[in-house]
């Protein structure tokens, strides 16, 4: 008798046994949700990469473009990486200061291009005439540099072997305070105020639609604060909270989730805004890009400038 139950019980277990944590199965389904991201907008961001890469004359927001999309294909791809590592490796770990580097330097460069664009508005005639002729170059340069300097340094401090977690902690506030203090605040103020000057100069001149360099630097920004945001909150603040594990764990999941989003969004952007008006017309993706990140108003019955933008077909 005793044996029989025992057959049945292995056979049949009981219900609180058999039962998946609904919990420790959302990891993985984010998990393979942000590798179908992922793979998606390496694609999107490796075609603007393409695009631009051609020769050819560009402009200065075809530069901070190709470098923007240059580090979001390099987000994506350390993501979909380490999602497949052990974390004990040190491959993992790798993947991950790269993971950070690549996120920073997206973030300094939406600051950058929307804050350069926000001074060719305020101070049009400064822009034309006294602008330097490799400003955007040069700042790309740099903000590539910079991100891989805190980065790091805070790789540097905050190794496991480290005796005291004061010089960690330290780096990581020096961090923080210019990414969420700096940089985002900048991003976010510049953006305002061209969306503020767009709506103005438009009702002052007639114009029903601001440009779609407008349009696509909003979008973006917009996008960048509203999904991306969360992984820098994540990384920055959430390692210092008293929380429990598993939220701490479900929260970066989440984090990482919307961030692939939103890195994998810029090229849909790039390209629905530049079909806008123009039906089903059967253009190139270098036609479409060309439009979007032309600098002069490409209104209708104005005569678009020659030689802005040459873009592979």
């Amino acid at each position: 008798m005793n044996k029989t139950l025992y057959d049945s019980h292995v056979q049949n277990p009981p219900l609180s046994d058999s039962m998946i944590n609904p919990v420790d199965t959302i990891p993985e389904v984010l998990s393979i949700l942000a590798t179908f991201i992922c793979v998606c907008g390496m694609m999107g961001n490796g075609l603007v990469v393409w695009l631009l890469s051609c020769p050819g004359q560009r402009t200065p927001f075809c530069t901070y473009i190709l470098h923007l999309a240059v580090a979001d294909f390099l987000f994506l791809l350390c993501t979909t990486v380490t999602l497949y590592l052990d974390p004990t490796l040190l491959a993992y770990e790798v993947m991950e200061r790269m993971r950070s580097f690549t996120y920073t330097t997206s973030l300094t460069l939406l600051t950058a291009i929307s804050t350069q664009r926000c001074l060719s508005v305020l101070f049009p005639i400064w822009y034309k005439c006294h602008r330097p002729q490799h400003l955007s170059a040069v700042v790309c340069a740099l903000l590539w540099a910079l991100s891989l300097l805190m980065n790091v340094l805070v790789s540097f401090f905050c190794r496991e072997f480290w005796v005291s977690l004061k010089q960690c902690y330290t780096v990581d506030s020096v961090f923080s305070f210019l990414i969420m203090g700096i940089f985002t605040p900048v991003m976010t103020l510049s953006s305002v105020t061209l969306f503020v000057q767009v709506r103005r100069s438009s009702r002052q001149w007639g114009r029903p639609r601001p440009m779609r360099l407008y349009v696509v630097i909003l979008a973006s920004v917009t996008m960048f604060l509203i999904c991306a945001l969360p992984l820098g909150l994540s990384w920055f603040f959430l390692y210092w909270l008293d929380l429990p594990q598993n939220q701490k764990t479900l929260f970066h999941h989440m984090a990482c989730l919307s961030s692939d989003l939103s890195s994998s969004a810029n090229p849909v952007i790039y390209f629905v805004v530049g079909i806008q008006g123009h039906g089903c017309s059967r253009e190139s993706p270098g036609a479409i890009l060309r439009r979007v990140l032309r600098e002069e108003p490409d209104g209708e019955g104005e005569t678009p400038p020659t030689g802005t933008n040459e873009l592979g077909a």
